[in-house]
């Protein structure tokens, strides 16, 4: 089901390149701050940052969290989000970088992830599956919705068995991530809360 999910989506969507040519921290970043935004506000808080060279782990370290906030704006909850950003970033700094975190086993870095403040399952696999190439799934909203919708009740399935369901079908970062993409394009054209079913290349299989 998984592979045919892809396999459907991608004849219907075509392929999805997210955060093509971007580099790891800005991928860390933009995680952390397309929480409760749309990507477009997201994008316009990291343009900020670009302009003023501090994408990188040692500048959101040592910026002021009053500077930050500003610059951080058009992400909306700036205030909280500045300080999840400076933490973050600190946290990454004393690691001795990406480079230097990217060493540690999946599971390891996923839990050092997780005891970030601001960091939850689904903002650390994103960074895990896009800035790390780590063979994750993120279970997120739309996944759920979509995933309920296609194998009917009971719809009671835990994000952690949705996303061994799909991890055990693919070991390749790259369908991950593609498939990832692909559901939250289709969810935002159809799978809405309130769907849009004309058209849509899964309805002949949605239960």
């Amino acid at each position: 089901m998984p592979r045919e999910l892809l396999q459907t989506l991608h004849a219907q969507l075509g392929p999805q390149q997210w955060w093509r040519g971007a580099s790891r921290i800005e991928i860390v970043t933009g995680a952390l701050l397309v929480q409760r935004t749309t990507w477009t506000n997201a994008a316009r808080a990291v343009d900020a940052l670009r302009d003023r060279a501090l994408l990188s782990a040692d500048a959101l370290a040592a910026i002021d969290s009053s500077e930050l906030a500003t610059l951080i704006r058009p992400a909306g909850f700036f205030r909280t989000k500045a300080a999840r950003l400076k933490g973050l970033a600190q946290f990454i700094a004393s690691c001795g970088g990406l480079d230097a975190l990217d060493a540690l086993p999946t599971e390891v870095l996923r839990r050092q992830l997780l005891d970030q403040s601001g960091v939850g399952p689904e903002t650390a696999d994103v960074i895990l599956g896009y800035a790390f190439g780590r063979a994750v799934f993120v279970v997120d909203a739309y996944a759920r919705r979509l995933f309920e919708r296609l194998d009917g009740p009971p719809a009671d399935v835990s994000d952690t068995a949705l996303k061994e369901r799909i991890e055990g079908t693919f070991s390749d970062t790259a369908s991950l991530n593609q498939l990832h993409a692909l559901i939250i394009t289709h969810g935002k054209r159809y799978c809405r809360s309130k769907p849009r079913c004309d058209g849509c290349p899964l309805s002949d299989r949605c239960q």
